[in-house]
């Protein structure tokens, strides 16, 4: 193929066995450094963007991932497929297997003209490379992530060794105030790499004593519970939908947290206003979650019909194995491993920091769909997979909606389907909204939609993160 002809020969790939690379990271309001290691099928990534971290270790056909707040998991899903397909280009291994690359059409990078190939390693996630016509560099990486495309501009491409590296990469989905730079400044090549870089990651856990059972505050449309926060007691509300611990604006200044940068939040538009923090202690009962770094901002009234302080997240399912008990308003969670769950075990993919599951519409289609006990309604479908399969969304409602969330209102309209089946639980005529908006969180192109509280209530819900697992067992 002339496209991978002409790419092999401007990168010069090489058959290097160990490569280290370093340098720094900027953007929404916050700086920081990174660091990587690749030593044959064994890769190691540092990250730090303020008091933001992330550790990436990939042993083999394995992946794990550590974030700020210290949970570790491996990824098994989107994530993993992602990865695999970012390997199989890093690696040059691409280039030789023209029957995983074909020709989507020209694009252009500024005023310079490519040729956009989409790729897709075996098991993988399609990724399209952008490469100018005329230096048959790479100058784009482009992939779906969430409500659409993030781009990877390259440039600032230099010899080390005989090899072209791009010392420059700028992502973005498009709101550019909310780019990251990163910028190498070192790149070494054949230096033999302590194995220790390479020793499996140790996550937190929760700190309890064997199984804690609190009331669940339930206002008919949201789940929440106590927690305390310096030695004051605040309401959050219980969100397996959200990727991170949340703390009101007002809630961290009075806990003393101070709120860093200026980063972008995806609720049912892509808005601002969202900061970070370090907060030391958040007691739940007689557990305790440690050195978090909580998202903060203004939640307003979006969490529901009174406000809330704040929310627990993905961390807090990460650490604990979740059982919520509708019929007898308490929760009770404790460490992976000590509770017993009832019911249909159903596998998630907590690759996004959020729980994905499949589940089956009209007896026919399966789909993947975010479990999200922070959403009050029943069942929402997002537009891209109405789009996809318009047959499912029959029998249209005649009354518009709205559904709120952070950043606003999103237009719905109502529809039933036929059947819609959970473990071996099988809803007939389930209502659902359809949500009709092209871009936030509600417009996701990687999941079907959103099972929701209102659906969630008809079981007995016990999460088990630890485990890539859900229980769902038929309330009494």
């Amino acid at each position: 193929m002339t496209i991978l002809a002409a790419y092999q020969r401007a990168t010069h790939g090489l058959d290097v066995k160990t490569i280290e690379t370093s340098g720094t990271i900027d953007g929404g309001g916050l700086s920081g450094d990174f660091h990587s290691w690749r030593s044959g099928d064994r890769e190691r990534d540092d990250e730090s963007l303020g008091p933001r971290t992330e550790t990436t270790l990939r042993l083999g056909d394995r992946i794990w991932v550590r974030n700020s707040n210290g949970n570790v998991h491996e990824l098994t899903g989107v994530l993993r497929r992602r990865a695999l397909t970012e390997e199989f280009i890093e690696s040059d291994a691409f280039a030789k297997a023209p029957d995983h690359v074909h020709f989507a059409k020209f694009g252009a990078v500024g005023d310079r003209r490519t040729w956009n190939v989409e790729v897709n390693a075996d098991g993988g996630e399609p990724e399209t490379l952008w490469i100018d016509v005329q230096s048959g560099l790479p100058l784009r990486t482009e992939y779906i992530d969430g409500d659409g495309p993030t781009y990877v501009d390259l440039s600032d491409w230099r010899d080390v060794g005989g090899m072209e590296v791009a010392f420059r990469s700028v992502t973005t989905d498009g709101e550019h105030d909310y780019d990251t730079v990163q910028q190498t400044a070192s790149v070494v090549l054949g230096r033999p790499i302590d194995a220790k870089v390479f020793a499996p990651l140790v996550g937190r856990r929760l700190l309890a004593d064997g199984v804690q059972t609190v009331p669940l505050l339930d206002d008919g449309t949201r789940i929440a519970c106590a927690v305390q926060i310096a030695g004051r007691t605040y309401a959050f509300l219980i969100d397996s939908g959200s990727g991170n611990v949340v703390v009101d604006s007002r809630v961290a200044q009075a806990a003393g947290i101070g709120e860093q940068g200026a980063l972008e939040v995806r609720g049912a538009v892509r808005a601002g206003g969202m900061h970070v923090g370090v907060l030391p202690r958040l007691t739940i009962g007689a557990a305790a979650l440690e050195d978090l770094v909580p998202a903060t901002i203004d939640l307003g009234s979006a969490a529901g019909r009174t406000r809330v302080d704040g929310i627990l997240g993905y961390p807090f399912f990460a650490e604990s194995v979740v059982q919520l008990d509708f019929a007898h308003h308490v929760m009770r969670f404790g460490p992976p491993g000590s509770l017993k769950p009832p019911g249909d075990r159903i596998e998630l993919d907590t690759d996004r920091e959020i729980p994905e599951a499949v589940f089956r519409i009209d007896g026919s289609v399966d789909a993947p769909f975010i479990v999200d006990t922070g959403n009050s309604g029943e069942l929402l479908l997002y537009a891209p997979f109405i789009e996809a399969h318009p047959a499912l969304a029959r029998d249209v409602g005649t009354t518009a909606s709205s559904y709120v969330g952070i950043g606003g209102a999103d237009r719905t309209y109502s529809t039933r389907l036929g059947a819609f089946r959970l473990g071996s639980t099988t809803i007939s005529g389930q209502a659902a909204d359809v949500i009709v908006a092209k871009n936030g969180a509600f417009a996701d192109r990687i999941d079907a939609g959103n099972v929701g509280l209102g659906l969630l209530r008809r079981f007995v819900v016990t999460f088990d993160f630890a485990n890539h697992a859900m229980y769902l067992a038929r309330a009494n």
